[in-house]
């Protein structure tokens, strides 16, 4: 969508126009959601999203802002790190293992051999990934996964461009090292 039909859009949900909003919420609502799924407990996504976009909704001035998709961003991520503490010290009380791992859809095009070593992989790298900080992992979801430029993810996370560079760096790191451990060396 061009910027002057989507300021004209946003101009429209700002005054109170309901089909102007939910028109919006259809343009952005992929990408959210993308970033929702890498980055929440599956259990928690739909939640998650929702409440950006209502957010989003009663926030006006936000809507304005050309940085909209990565505010949407942040709430999702604050959202499902609160969801995510809750459930963790109600699991650390109840002595519970704490594992939330995705199984991958499987390519069709691959032998099963092929698709064990990928599945495998894919397991790794996604629980490297589950085990790392919250900073770390909102980092690596946002670049590596995201295809945020440094700019955008930096925003997105409220630091600045230096501060992103150097979180990545300890995050790709950490990564490796977990992955080595793992015995997939060939991850890196």
């Amino acid at each position: 969508m061009k910027a002057a039909s989507l300021s004209a859009l946003t101009t429209k949900a700002i005054a109170g126009d309901d089909e102007a909003l939910t028109d919006l919420v259809r343009i952005h609502h992929d990408r959210v959601y993308r970033f929702g799924k890498r980055f929440c407990r599956p259990e928690d996504l739909d939640d998650a999203v929702q409440e950006a976009f209502i957010t989003l909704a009663r926030r006006q001035d936000v809507m304005k802002h050309a940085g909209v998709v990565s505010w949407l961003f942040t709430v999702v991520k604050h959202t499902c790190l609160r969801l995510w503490r809750s459930v963790r010290r109600q699991q650390q009380r109840l002595g519970e293992r704490i594992d939330v791992v995705d199984a991958p859809i499987a390519d069709a095009r691959l032998d099963p051999e092929q698709e064990l070593l990928r599945f495998e992989l894919v397991q790794a790298v996604q629980t490297s990934i589950a085990e790392l900080g919250d900073e770390s992992r909102a980092v690596i979801v946002l670049v590596d996964l995201e295809g945020f430029s440094g700019a955008d993810a930096a925003e997105a996370l409220g630091i600045s461009v230096p501060a992103l560079k150097a979180r990545l760096h300890r995050a790709r790191t950490a990564l490796r090292a977990s992955l080595a451990s793992s015995g997939r060396t060939d991850a890196n």
